[in-house]
């Protein structure tokens, strides 16, 4: 169980996938922390007050606690476990199972985080940000390789168990479902080609609820928004 004076500023905003996971992570332990939503549509994050205070690399998650500052999602996570800040089923102390969660996190940072934050970028961020999607072809070239990845979660992490190591929810679920969540805005369907996939998904909601609808909210908005313009 986590200690119960967790004294950190957590800085994040729901539009980025580690910041939403780790702050479901921490609201999942009943953890406490201060709350600070950067709000990165307006910069929020390249201030000087925010380079010199916060975070050198000026990018979110990032949390300070006292004089201690940190960056990096996967490093604040296993800060967190070794603190005792959050539940240890999502970072377990056995070596081994451990060693599954790295597994995943280590393997997604080039695979499913890299494909979907692409296809995002140049299909939903080009459009709204600079008025007109990105050409066809490239569209097309990084939704096949967000396939390619979806398709490994599919038939590689989830063949044979509920969660990606297995029955028990890890981190490794919370950062890969935020991933795949992000894509939703752009209104593509995960469920027509990768059925457990999206089962997973469901599954992992129902396990984190309320935290993770919450934490998606800006998410499921621009997904109506993207949908009422089909």
């Amino acid at each position: 169980m986590p200690e119960s004076k967790a004294q950190f500023k957590y800085y994040f905003d729901f539009l980025s996938q580690p910041s939403r996971a780790l702050y479901i992570i921490l609201k999942q332990s009943g953890t406490p922390f201060e709350e600070n939503q950067i709000n990165l549509l307006e910069g929020g994050n390249q201030t000087i007050e925010f380079k010199n205070e916060v975070n050198r690399f000026q990018k979110v998650p990032a949390i300070v606690e006292g004089n201690f500052k940190l960056a990096e999602s996967i490093a604040i996570l296993r800060y967190f476990s070794n603190k005792n800040y959050i539940a240890e089923h999502f970072y377990p102390k056995d070596v081994q199972k451990r060693a599954r969660v790295d597994e995943f996190l280590q393997w997604q940072h080039n695979g499913i985080r890299t494909s979907c934050s692409l296809y995002f970028r140049f299909l939903w961020v080009q459009d709204k940000f600079f008025g007109a999607p990105a050409a066809p072809g490239k569209v097309a070239k990084y939704k096949s390789e967000m396939e390619r990845d979806l398709g490994v979660i599919e038939t590689v992490w989830l063949k044979d168990t509920k969660f990606i190591n297995g029955n028990e929810l890890t981190a490794a679920d919370v950062f890969g479902a935020c991933e795949v969540e992000q894509i939703r805005t752009t209104a593509y369907d995960v469920s027509e080609k990768f059925p457990k996939v999206a089962k997973w998904i469901e599954t992992v909601r129902k396990e984190l609820e309320p935290h993770f609808d919450f934490a998606h909210q800006t998410i499921y908005k621009y997904e109506k928004e993207t949908k009422s313009k089909l």
